[in-house]
């Protein structure tokens, strides 16, 4: 009888870490969030510039501007309910006399040179900004992400609004601080349709979110993002406010993509106009590494009813445990 109440509670105990050591992200987590994982973007224009940003350089407010852009997330570490992250945003073009990266500057601010010597095509100094001409461009940063919350935070402990990587918007709720404003979600809205991406297709349902328009001295935008909640990963972004930009210094965000609407357009003439699904837009999901040790295409974990079994076997043992008791106080 010992022994196989001892053998009861080591099973108990296998099986009830197991299910810890798989929610140490915490609840309402992601299953991808783990050291390693990237999530890739892209955007792909056939006009001279397919989108722009500001980025914040020494206080100085510098345009950057471009036809194509690559977007990548990595997860570096996650501890104490932090995710450590790395963004980068990588702008280049196939042809820099018709559609060059362009990095835009106040002639009267110092700004330190922030690209490649070996991608300049052309430096030109104008009345009251400086142009250089570029064949491609990288800027990158580090931030956090508090995984209780979803929200998003610089180095220096500052907050930004929730991350754009996942969902968990509500309407009206505040998701956002952006250049002092304070920007709520004004619809969540369930698309149901197929999303295709540059990835591969997210089935149906999918979710939409938009946000109120802010107007600053600089711009005036939305945010706009559609999500896929089998996979709980963001399949698609486009306009600012993007807290996990604005956290290392990046605004005014906004790209469209064309190649997207032409493989659209080429598939609808080959199959008489039946495609299945529709393309997301904006910046989207091309490629994601979801964890060490993993394949590309990953298919979330069912924890759920490994967590409700540990449930109840915790509670068997205290209601073994009790009549145990009992017997031994008759």
């Amino acid at each position: 009888m010992k022994t196989s109440a001892s053998a009861f509670f080591l099973l108990v105990f296998l099986v009830t870490s197991s299910v810890l050591a798989a929610g140490t992200t915490g609840p309402g987590v992601p299953y991808w969030v783990r050291p390693g994982a990237t999530l890739e973007y892209r955007a792909f224009s056939t006009h001279p510039a397919g989108g722009g940003f500001i980025f914040n350089v020494s206080g100085a407010p510098v345009a950057v501007t471009g036809p194509n852009v690559t977007v990548v997330f990595r997860v570096l570490d996650v501890k104490n309910g932090l995710a450590l992250m790395h963004v980068s945003i990588t702008v280049t073009t196939g042809n820099v006399s018709f559609a060059p990266v362009l990095v835009i500057y106040p002639s009267n601010s110092t700004v330190r040179p922030f690209w490649n010597e070996s991608s300049i095509v052309a430096v030109k100094a104008l009345n009251n900004y400086t142009k250089v001409v570029l064949s491609s461009l990288r800027v990158d940063g580090r931030y956090r992400i508090n995984l209780t919350t979803g929200w998003v935070y610089d180095l220096k402990g500052r907050s930004y609004g929730h991350t754009v990587l996942w969902d968990g918007f509500r309407p009206n709720e505040t998701f956002a601080f952006y250049h002092g404003k304070r920007v709520k979600v004004a619809a969540v809205k369930i698309a149901n349709v197929s999303m295709r991406t540059y990835y591969g297709t997210f089935p149906k349902p999918n979710v939409v979110v938009h946000s109120g328009r802010v107007v600053t001295p600089v711009t005036v935008s939305s945010f706009d993002a559609v999500y896929s909640p089998e996979y709980d990963v963001c399949i698609s972004f486009m306009t600012d406010p993007i807290p996990d930009f604005n956290a290392i210094g990046v605004y005014g965000f906004m790209w469209t993509d064309d190649k997207a609407a032409k493989i659209d357009t080429e598939l609808s003439e080959k199959h008489g106009g039946m495609v299945n699904g529709m393309w997301a837009w904006g910046v989207i999901l091309s490629n994601a590494t979801l964890g060490r040790g993993h394949s590309v295409a990953v298919t979330p974990p069912g924890n759920s009813r490994l967590r409700y079994l540990a449930v109840f076997l915790l509670i068997v043992v205290c209601v073994t445990s009790a009549a145990c008791f009992e017997r031994r106080r008759r």
